[in-house]
């Protein structure tokens, strides 16, 4: 074969398969783009991370059971058909026969647990290391807590970068009540921040789809 006609079947090679290579790249990279656009696969992603950080913070701090509550609407009041604010525990970490506290706590308007949403929303945090104290106040709380055998209750608000109130971290003790240090406080803060960060940061993204 000679040098021309080398160079003709390689022109005519090149012509054939470079579209095709780009087709298939163009083929990839919309696929790609598909993936980051599917809300189930965006919300399995953010579940993973919101898992991963109760798992760590169960592990690092010792205990029982940490939860992460997130609001949302349920239902409408009549007759204006303004949306109801109800709360739902999304995501949870116990220990072995703990039982769970997101099958008592599912569609739960706000308005029941007012006084303590108040406080986290002013304050960032509600610290109750011993619920048999009389000198914690407990918002309300004790009733609650006491049916479900709760000795310790850190709750912490969950914020998104714009600053709204989309949730709660809690982290319990059932067995024995727990007097956290302030360096355990601090981890905590810092967890209640970057899990506010991965929960509102998935929320804003997948609205704006």
């Amino acid at each position: 074969m000679t040098n021309i006609e080398i160079t003709l079947v390689v022109v005519v090679i090149s012509s054939i398969v470079g579209p095709l290579i780009v087709a298939k790249y163009k083929a990839h990279l919309e696929l790609k783009n598909k993936k980051k656009k599917d809300p189930v696969v965006n919300a399995l992603k953010a579940n993973a991370l919101v898992e991963e950080e109760l798992n760590k913070i169960k592990e690092e701090i010792g205990a029982d059971r940490v939860w992460v509550s997130q609001f949302h609407n349920g239902g409408n009041f009549y007759p204006t058909g303004k949306s109801m604010a109800k709360f739902s525990i999304t995501h949870e970490n116990n220990s072995l026969n703990i039982p769970n506290l997101s099958e008592t706590l599912t569609n739960i308007p706000v308005s029941l647990f007012n006084k303590p949403f108040m406080r986290l929303y002013e304050d960032n945090e509600i610290l109750i290391p011993d619920f048999k104290d009389e000198e914690n106040f407990t918002y309300g709380l004790k009733t609650f807590a006491d049916g479900l055998g709760t000795k310790s209750s850190y709750l912490f608000a969950l914020n998104s970068i714009e600053d709204d109130f989309i949730g709660t971290l809690g982290v319990e003790w059932i067995s024995n009540p727990q007097n956290l240090n302030e360096e355990q406080l601090n981890l905590l803060r810092i967890k209640a921040v970057s899990l506010g960060t991965i929960i509102g940061t998935y929320l804003y993204n997948d609205n704006k789809k």
